[in-house]
């Protein structure tokens, strides 16, 4: 009795102490997890010099969480690979165990009369067979020959993830390259643009400020002077929004690159910028050509052909009759038994008959998985063409723009020295001169707007073939190098056969591998 009380005790201290209760984040976790990301996020990042367009896709690249956490994924896809190999090998189990009981395990038999079934009573004496103490270890070898099938099988799918995950890796790098190819331009109008809307600013609100004097003195007609500061209030709203619109172009191009919230940091392009226009004189067909070879989505598309493909060969494995193989080595301490040490080999085979109906229903659903993957590649394929397509017919019109933008300039700059020197012989009023200048402006605007749109349509079509800018090991080159790096990709694409990343990257590893940070 006083065993099972024992017993029952512990077992509800057991179940007592493995119950769960609900415990949130205290607030100081929360705020001390809140300053150690913000610190993260926030450090500072040296800059010694003007960043060009180059430089400004490296730190991107480099400082990236999207790039990192691509990679990380790649990294655990890689992983994967390694616990799967594993699980082909065979196991080897070892054990060891002690038993200690306070009585003997005494047993007694009973005979039965084979003829009658009849039991005859036992005589009345006890049998042992077992000490009260005793000790075993084995080390058991066992191999499932269908498991190894199924686990070389899945290791081939792993790795056709992996090589997933790195074609990912190589979308998110194509996407960083064209925000930051947008963001740059847009910050160096920025930047070359509000230092010239800052005195235009001054300059309209002081004559809003002189009209308002005239007004209260009388000096012009009272609806003149509203209409003429009417006019002087559209001129700075215009320019406000103007202002408005660029002042977050360059803390937006800072945060793709990576850089701290009000890092002071100067661009190539804004003193001396130019305004050459990208030419691509690769034919129509070898873009498509290399859309269809390169593009990261449809290289996917061929590895989930391999997947399923590799779906139906572990299907029809995991019918197979199973074969287990066994063998072991074993000690029993116990002074009854006569072999204390033995050895052990078996082998056993398994087989559910019922799956000889699956079969059917396996092969069809094998069929149905290719056919699907050929028409996701396919569909796939239709639309990196019409990509292509669409990129080329944008930098076309982009072109034409740019030109349109350029010749509304020089109209709009000759424009405007027409009305300084009519300002200056008294010819014209200060309000037509500011409105002229803030034409000009819009004008300039425009142009730099049209040539962002242009850069990043020429950008656009590069992508749109899958080509990459990186090398494939970019990770293990320092920020200099891999700016050279960029650079020289950006010169390979002017060419008129601009070469593909893997090519580049051949000619130029021998160079530049000496800056390589290992």
């Amino acid at each position: 009795m006083f065993k099972k009380t024992l017993l029952a005790t512990s077992l509800a201290l057991a179940i007592t102490g493995c119950s769960v209760t609900p415990n949130s984040i205290s607030t100081d976790q929360l705020a001390t997890t809140a300053q150690s990301d913000l610190e993260l996020l926030t450090q500072d990042v040296a800059v010694e010099s003007a960043i060009s367009l180059d430089e400004a896709i490296a730190r991107a690249v480099v400082n990236n969480r999207d790039r990192k956490l691509k990679a990380l994924e790649a990294a655990l896809a890689q992983g994967q690979i390694d616990l799967v190999s594993h699980e082909m090998l065979p196991s080897l189990t070892a054990s060891a165990g002690y038993s200690k009981r306070d009585e003997y395990a005494a047993s007694q038999s009973a005979t039965l009369d084979p003829v009658t079934g009849e039991l005859t009573p036992a005589s009345g004496s006890y049998s042992v067979s077992q000490d009260k103490e005793r000790g075993t270890y084995d080390v058991a070898f066992a191999w499932n020959v269908l498991d190894f099938g199924l686990s070389y099988v899945r290791a081939g799918q792993h790795a056709d993830r992996y090589l997933i995950s790195k074609e990912r890796e190589r979308k998110v790098l194509h996407n960083i390259t064209q925000d930051v190819r947008a963001a740059y331009w847009r910050a160096v109008s920025a930047e070359r643009l509000l230092g010239k809307i800052n005195p235009l600013i001054n300059e309209a609100s002081g004559a809003l400020r002189d009209s308002q004097k005239v007004e209260s003195q009388r000096l012009l007609p009272p609806l003149e002077a509203l209409y003429y500061q009417r006019e002087l209030l559209d001129v700075l709203r215009a320019l406000q929004s103007l202002r408005q619109d660029l002042m977050g172009a360059k803390t937006e191009l800072a945060g793709l690159m990576g850089l701290k919230p009000g890092t002071q940091f100067d661009l190539a392009d804004v003193q001396a910028p130019d305004f050459t226009v990208p030419q691509l004189s690769m034919p129509v067909y070898k873009m498509e050509e290399l859309a269809l070879q390169q593009r990261p989505e449809l290289i996917e598309t061929h590895y989930q052909k391999r997947i399923s493909a590799a779906e139906a060969r572990a299907a029809i494995i995991d019918m197979l009759p199973g074969i287990n193989l066994t063998a072991g080595v074993y000690n029993d301490s116990s002074d009854y038994v006569l072999h204390q040490d033995w050895t052990s080999f078996g082998a056993q085979i398994s087989w559910n008959l019922f799956d000889v109906f699956k079969v059917g229903a396996e092969r069809r659903m094998a069929k149905t998985r290719e056919a699907l993957a050929e028409e996701q590649r396919l569909a796939a394929s239709m639309a990196v063409l019409t990509q292509v397509h669409l990129a080329r017919i944008r930098y076309q019109e982009a072109m034409k723009s740019f030109d349109l933008a350029g010749d509304y300039l020089s109209v709009a700059e000759r424009i405007g020295d027409q009305t300084r020197n009519a300002a200056q012989l008294k010819r014209t009023s200060k309000l037509d001169l500011i409105r002229e200048s803030l034409n000009t402006l819009l004008a300039e605007l425009r142009r730099d707007v049209a040539y962002a749109d242009l850069q990043n349509s020429y950008g656009r079509m590069y992508v749109s073939m899958g080509m990459d800018l990186l090398p494939e090991d970019y990770a293990t080159y320092s920020l200099e190098s891999l700016s050279q790096q960029i650079g020289e990709r950006f010169s390979a694409w002017q060419s008129e056969q601009p070469e593909t990343g893997a090519q580049v990257s051949a000619e130029t590893e021998s160079d530049t591998s000496e800056d390589k940070v290992i």
